[in-house]
């Protein structure tokens, strides 16, 4: 009849596949988007790879200015050319009199970062090296929270009194309440404070190295040692044999008739004393030698481990003292508990033998029970564990709960706890470390605000937790109000462009001035409200004032971290390159050249 079925034509036609075709297609396209937003990722990693350090990290303290000095000493004059055996300086008056001296917290504080970089501390000591008191010597991180730190008389008088050991003439370690509003900044220069007076160096009474020879007085076998102090004595397929430690590194203040008392105390692989032997002692020569000779007394201290060595009270366990050399035997006997005790407390100590994945492992524990769990990292941390529940469960589609979310993430995370991204806080913590224990919160927030854009399609922190952008949608106005202003096309077109821009120059101002204090750019600064500038502060609230008539005004035409984490943000159009992606690749071949060739 003049027609022709598909059935009639011989081979099938394509159109027969195309069910099969299309959702082929559709999961190319879905594959070819996370290669190229892979490929994103690590250009983006490239780039904040190759943005260099704001600070230099020395590795040897410079002797500090007498101008710097005179800031905590008026009267002193003059200051050593060289500092001594713990990196002080001895400062003196007109009239060459000892002041005291004054020591800098790098680099021994170089891992401490606050928001973009270590704050290092001058202290001043007395004769006795005694901290009389502190300041801020040079910091990296913002202007406003270094202010603050140097503007807390109530911060900077928590360390007079602490000994060089760290501690309070009572024993006790102190307890350092940061400064309001630049908590980072300032714990961590506490942080350094404290390490820098935790470091002295060991004993300068008993400071000769172990040897080798010494070592094969326990371990014939033994053919190498490393360690000055703890060593682990190997033999010679690299086998280890076990530990050789001299006590006079941890105790030299137990007196016998005329002075202390220096011991080998050696450990088999089971970690239990070997027959401890004198080393050096102070005292008189024919007391030292009686307690060489006295077999019974070092018996007592054999196979005991450091736990029960540490435990041993001489008194209690009527530890007999050598006849003829009292004294001395009585002073080895309380020294190796108090040893013992110092040991099982050392880094040094906890670390030895592991592995490096090992010892990082350590270091991460040692991390976790020193972190700071504030008030305001615990709002945030609650937000986040609220933040997906809300979401799953609809509450978000509820307008008055969403309004009074808001309202909470504007008042909580933003006035109250002042946790929010910034691309100051974002470089300063590529470029110098994170100190996660200082600020829990906020670091929680930036991973994930970071981390789910790229793998989950959502903006959780613009869409929820931004407190800026939640004060921004509480008083945006509605499509139909009189105060909400149309910007024309001509007008509108152009300030898209502007969160890309301020984008490009922040980055190109932190790789060839690394120094560099972008946070001006960003109106957040205003949310530290108690010690933020009136014009950080006026210039949080003109942004607000503006979205008060053009929706979401800052958010859509100058946030530039919104804008970047837009870029991160996985969606239906990431198979395709876009001009953002083209100047990504040229800005990281610049930056390459300029970070590896020219500079």
């Amino acid at each position: 009849m003049g027609q022709t079925t598909l059935s009639q034509s011989g081979p099938s036609l394509p159109i027969a596949d195309a069910s099969r075709q299309q959702p082929a297609s559709r999961q190319t396209t879905a594959w070819r988007g996370r290669g190229l937003h892979a490929i994103r990722i690590a250009m983006l990693i490239g780039l904040l790879g190759c943005l260099p350090s704001p600070h230099q990290r020395s590795e040897t303290a410079v002797r500090p200015t007498l101008e710097q000095v005179q800031q905590l000493e008026p009267a002193a004059r003059a200051i050593a050319d060289t500092a001594d055996e713990s990196g002080r300086w001895v400062i003196s008056d007109s009239d060459r009199i000892p002041l005291g001296s004054v020591a800098r917290t790098l680099p021994e504080a170089n891992a401490l970062v606050g928001y973009r970089g270590p704050t290092e501390a001058l202290l001043l000591l007395d004769q006795q090296h005694v901290v009389r008191s502190a300041a801020v010597l040079q910091s990296h991180d913002t202007d406003e929270h270094v202010d603050a730190v140097k503007n807390s008389p109530a911060f900077l008088q928590q360390f007079s009194g602490l000994t060089w050991d760290g501690t309070l003439a009572d024993g006790s370690v102190p307890k350092i309440d940061g400064v309001s509003g630049a908590t980072l900044t300032s714990l961590a220069m506490a942080g350094g404070i404290l390490k820098r007076l935790g470091t002295a160096p060991g004993s300068l009474v008993f400071p000769d190295p172990l040897t080798l020879e010494e070592a094969r007085i326990f371990f014939p076998d033994a053919t190498k040692i490393h360690g000055e102090r703890i060593a682990v004595v190997l033999a010679d397929n690299e086998t280890r044999l076990g530990y050789l430690i001299r006590t006079g590194a941890f105790v030299d203040d137990e007196i016998g008739y005329q002075g202390p008392t220096s011991t080998l105390v050696a450990l088999d692989l089971e970690q239990r004393l070997l027959r401890p032997k004198i080393r050096h002692s102070f005292d008189n020569e024919p007391y030292v030698d009686y307690v060489r000779q006295e077999r019974s007394f070092w018996k007592r201290f054999e196979g005991m481990t450091l736990e029960k060595l540490a435990a041993l009270d001489p008194p209690a366990e009527e530890v007999e003292g050598v006849s003829g050399a009292t004294m001395t035997s009585m002073a080895i006997a309380y020294t190796l508990p108090r040893f013992a005790t110092e040991l099982l407390a050392d880094e040094e100590w906890k670390t030895l033998g592991q592995t490096p994945f090992q010892k990082r492992l350590h270091a991460l524990r040692e991390s976790i029970q020193t972190t700071r769990l504030s008030n305001a990292d615990i709002a945030t941390l609650v937000a986040l564990a609220l933040l997906p529940l809300l979401i799953r469960f609809g509450a978000m589609r509820q307008t008055w709960l969403r309004r009074l979310w808001l309202f909470a993430v504007w008042l909580v995370i933003g006035l109250y706890a002042g946790n929010l991204l910034s691309l100051a806080l974002l470089a300063g913590w590529a470029t110098s470390g994170v100190t996660w224990q200082l600020a829990l919160g906020l670091v929680a927030l930036a991973i994930v605000s970071v981390v789910i854009p790229p793998t989950r399609r959502g903006n959780p922190y613009c869409n929820h937790l931004c407190p800026h952008g939640a004060a921004q949608q509480l008083i945006r106005p509605s499509s139909g109000s009189r105060r909400k202003w149309k910007l024309p096309s001509w007008f509108f077109r152009p300030l898209g462009l502007l969160p890309a821009m301020t984008l490009l120059l922040v980055y190109l101002a932190l790789l060839i001035r690394p120094a560099t204090d972008v946070s001006f750019v960003e109106p957040f600064h205003g949310y530290l409200w108690h010690l933020a500038s009136w014009s950080a502060i006026a210039w949080t609230i003109s942004t607000l004032a503006i979205a008060f008539f053009v929706p979401m005004a800052y958010c859509r035409l100058g946030c530039p971290t919104g804008r970047l984490l837009d870029w991160l943000r996985l969606k239906g159009t990431s198979h395709q390159i876009s001009r953002m992606d083209l100047a990504v690749v040229g800005l990281l071949i610049f930056a390459c050249g300029y970070r590896f060739l020219i500079r």
